[in-house]
């Protein structure tokens, strides 16, 4: 049996600093208590321990300039540049291995102008709705350069939130431009839609010309992990209930062996503050337990693989990927 990609998506990480923090409409979780708005390094280290162990891999998004508060080759208000240097680096050495790293637009918070690097006050997804590509192009690029100055190799981004989806045809092209403009190739991956509970959930390729080509590749489940910000439950009892909803204890059911049952690729979404859980890093026991039941139930079935390795799975059999209908 040929064995199909199984890939962690990861949103929202940046140096240091909750990405989520920057722009959660209120300062505490739901159960109350205050939000965290720094995370040390550690909570990385941790990370990369866990997907060294369980040979993950996917896609790993490293936010530009994070909640508008400087950017991670200049520095970052909050954050000193030894720390900043440290969580780069570990990233460098210990995910790009396994990881597509890209960059989630500029912010994930406010749109920055780029001529003047001035905050703009709208949220950059809102500001993203009714731009053509002469716009999101620099503005792309610019969040690729940063990460290019920063040392880090790119061939994909992903939008915060849905950014592009209402011009998407325009930000398709401008990821394609960016991408070739700052690190001259001209394959490229984007994430920005789920494809959840639907059959047959794969990569697409979004575009094609026959000299630069965009693929698509979406999430095909829920972050069922987020629930860990708003509990301070660590039991292994709810450790194991939140991992049941992505694979279950004898690898029968959850969202990603139906995934897979129904002839998708089962990537499986969550958010760096998803693992963090607010300080008690209960998500990362939940990784932990899903990746440990994925290679002891599936492992005849599914291969690790980097969001660059699918869509270079994709650009080899092309005809095999068409662009799924969507609904309006």
């Amino acid at each position: 049996m040929k064995k199909v990609p199984v890939a962690l998506v990861l949103d929202d990480p940046a140096p240091c600093i909750s990405v989520y923090y920057t722009h959660h409409d209120k300062n505490t979780t739901e159960d109350g208590r205050p939000l965290i708005e720094y995370n040390p390094n550690s909570t990385l280290f941790e990370f990369c321990d866990i997907i060294e162990k369980y040979g993950i891999k996917g896609k790993f998004s490293v936010v530009p300039m994070p909640g508008n508060r400087g950017d991670i080759v200049r520095g970052i208000d909050g954050v000193s540049d030894d720390d900043l240097k440290q969580w780069l680096d570990t990233v460098k050495r210990r995910v790009m291995p396994a990881f597509s790293v890209g960059p989630e637009m500029l912010t994930h918070n406010m749109a920055v102008d780029v001529t003047t690097g001035k905050r703009i006050e709208i949220n950059e997804c809102i500001w993203a709705a009714d731009k053509d590509r002469s716009v999101l192009t620099p503005y792309i690029s610019k969040a690729f350069s940063i990460l290019r100055e920063a040392g880090f190799e790119s061939r994909g981004c992903t939008s915060p939130w849905s950014f592009g989806i209402e011009v998407e045809d325009e930000y398709v092209q401008s990821v394609s431009r960016s991408v070739y403009d700052v690190y001259g190739d001209k394959n490229c991956w984007y994430y920005l839609r789920g494809q959840r509970d639907v059959p047959n959930a794969k990569p697409w390729v979004e575009y094609d010309d026959g000299e630069y080509c965009v693929v698509s590749i979406p999430a095909t489940t829920f972050d069922h992990i987020w629930q860990t910000i708003d509990t301070t439950d660590t039991s292994y009892e709810f450790i194991s209930s939140v991992a049941d909803k992505y694979i279950t204890s004898d690898g029968k059911d959850g969202q990603i062996v139906r995934v897979l049952e129904t002839g998708g690729f089962p990537l499986f979404i969550t958010h760096w503050q998803s693992l963090i859980s607010n300080g008690l890093c209960t998500g990362m026991r939940v990784l932990e337990l899903v990746a440990e039941r994925i290679n002891t139930h599936l492992s005849d079935r599914v291969e690790w693989y980097s969001y660059e390795e699918i869509m270079k799975l994709v650009l080899s059999d092309k005809k095999s990927y068409p662009k799924p209908i969507f609904k309006k």
